[in-house]
């Protein structure tokens, strides 16, 4: 579960210990006290950046296939190419959906963080993305 791989990341050792001992250990103390909605706390903003990231993915990764192209040929593409277009799609694709996956990763760690004074709480994906904003402009969000 995603919920439990970014809490097991961002727990620190130099805060007084560590908050888990491992993945199942993690998923245990997640379950008991928050319940089944701390599993999948920012699941939310998971499926919103999935749409978003396969639009964009597919409609550069054509573009750059078009460009690739070579006149007059029948539509072969070498396989170098077909690396680099997609390798370009993904990496743009990316590059413009990350907002939304900062605010997956700060919805799933905001509780486990809680003791932080550094972690701010969010109502949801929208909430996340404007405070985000607020504090740090546009450049906040592609941090």
């Amino acid at each position: 579960v995603d919920v439990v791989k970014e809490r097991l990341q961002v727990q620190s050792a130099n805060n007084g210990g560590l908050r888990y001992k491992g993945g199942f250990d993690a998923l245990q103390t997640i379950w008991s006290t928050e319940g089944a909605a701390g599993i999948y706390k920012g699941y939310f903003a998971t499926l919103m950046s999935f749409g978003p990231f396969s639009a964009l993915y597919f409609v550069f990764y054509e573009r750059f296939k078009s460009w690739a192209r070579r006149e007059g040929d029948d539509d072969s593409i070498s396989f170098p190419m077909l690396i680099l277009s997609s390798s370009s799609a993904g990496a743009l694709a990316s590059f413009l959906t990350s907002p939304l996956d900062l605010a997956k990763l700060r919805l799933q760690v905001q509780r486990g963080m809680a003791a932080s004074d550094s972690v701010s709480s969010y109502s949801g994906v929208f909430d996340c993305l404007k405070q985000t904003y607020i504090r740090g402009g546009i450049q906040g969000l592609f941090r």
